[in-house]
């Protein structure tokens, strides 16, 4: 597996862990794996093997397609982490908060 599908399949995982509140040992207990595989994972140092990728998305209530749809473009790594602590962020809104922070959305997006 190259390296640029480690790194983006470990940020999916991280995205939903942290959407979900968990952190690595939680995820790691819930899938009778060391902390330290999730960590790996994670940083895209290691690739999961199926199994464990299919545990990892039952355990975040994710069909097993999320950790592999990227779109068509090709996201750098920058924009990558930017994409992942937003969406760590927005998944931590109550609904007011995520409704202002959608018209702040539009407005910039408008510009």
């Amino acid at each position: 597996m190259n390296d640029q599908l480690k790194r983006n399949i470990g940020q999916r995982v991280k995205s939903a862990r942290l959407q979900r509140g968990l952190t690595q040992a939680d995820l790691a207990d819930a899938i009778n794996k060391a902390f330290e595989t999730i960590s790996n994972i994670e940083r895209g140092k290691t690739a999961p093997n199926f199994s464990t990728l299919a545990d990892i998305a039952e355990a975040l209530e994710l069909p097993l397609k999320d950790f592999f749809d990227f779109g068509d473009a090709e996201v750098g790594p920058a924009r990558q982490e930017l994409l992942l602590v937003l969406n760590s962020m927005v998944g931590r809104l109550d609904d007011e908060k995520l409704a202002l922070l959608l018209k702040l959305g539009r407005a910039i997006d408008e510009e």
